[in-house]
């Protein structure tokens, strides 16, 4: 799995495309990395709470976007070396340090 994204932008939540997004891309990983099905999804909210997303679950990322895209952005440089999911959370949370 390629660990480089591109920087995920405030506008990105509100653009159509038939490309994946950066932000896309990175909830992939985080599901791949989470063991994928539920227990991805539940690890890639995880991620996205202990990154600074501090909204319910039923938020949509366009309510807040520049709050989600730090979220994202500090995951992307996390997922780069961070082979688990323990990993991932320590580096996100050193993050905030």
């Amino acid at each position: 799995m390629d660990k480089t994204f591109d920087k995920v932008e405030a506008d990105d939540f509100c653009r159509i495309t038939c490309d994946l997004l950066p932000h896309q891309q990175i909830e992939k990983a985080l599901i791949q990395l989470g063991g994928n099905g539920l227990e991805g999804m539940e690890f890639m909210a995880q991620a996205l709470k202990a990154a600074g997303w501090k909204y319910e679950r039923l938020t949509t990322f366009t309510t807040h976007p520049e709050v989600a895209a730090t979220a994202f952005n500090r995951i992307a440089r996390a997922l780069a070396g961070s082979d688990t999911r323990e990993a991932l959370l320590a580096a996100v949370s050193e993050a905030d340090a």
